[in-house]
């Protein structure tokens, strides 16, 4: 049988190393960049931060609050801007950004699971836009001729014009393929 003076001594001393890394700098940094970013909001007293914030300390920080490991992935696929150094990513972060990127369900993270950061994406950054996927097509002059005038007459790039063709053609064949 456990005695619950040890349980007790465990969750003081528990409690004492949370309150200790709660004013550690890296922690105050990363929450108030989180906060300053409108990523998080916390009853905790902390001053917003501005600066970029480096990849380490904010998981060190996550940690101590999982909302910012369960926030990360997104950030850094939506708002890279708030990292310092996201070119040298831990292999497990840059597993759950890479599947982020390809909307997919990125592998549980730290703990976090991976549908759980993954439902920040849309939230973050710009609202209810998933990351766009670079693709190429092998077009013909005349096609591109034909993507040029048509975006220029109606004052869209050809990225948007592809979309809204894509989406037109989408609509109409499903249309004409509904049981009557």
């Amino acid at each position: 049988m456990i005695d619950t003076e040890i349980i007790a001594e465990r969750a003081r001393k528990r409690r004492a190393s949370l309150t200790r890394a709660r004013r550690d700098p890296r922690y105050r940094r990363v929450l108030g960049r989180f906060v300053a970013a409108g990523a998080l909001s916390t009853t905790e007293d902390i001053s917003p931060y501005k600066g970029p914030i480096k990849i380490p300390d904010a998981l060190w920080a996550g940690r101590i609050e999982p909302r910012i490991l369960e926030l990360l992935p997104a950030l850094i696929v939506k708002r890279p801007s708030l990292f310092l150094d996201i070119e040298h990513l831990p292999d497990d972060l840059r597993e759950v950004v890479v599947a982020l990127r390809k909307n997919q369900r990125p592998n549980d993270f730290r703990g976090i699971p991976g549908a759980a950061v993954q439902r920040w994406v849309p939230v973050v950054g710009h609202r209810n836009k998933l990351p766009s996927r670079l693709t190429s097509f092998r077009l013909q002059a005349r096609e591109l001729e034909l993507l040029d005038r048509l975006g220029k007459e109606l004052g869209v790039s050809r990225t948007d014009l592809v979309r809204r063709a894509l989406n037109e053609l989408a609509a109409k064949v499903w249309l004409n393929n509904q049981p009557g």
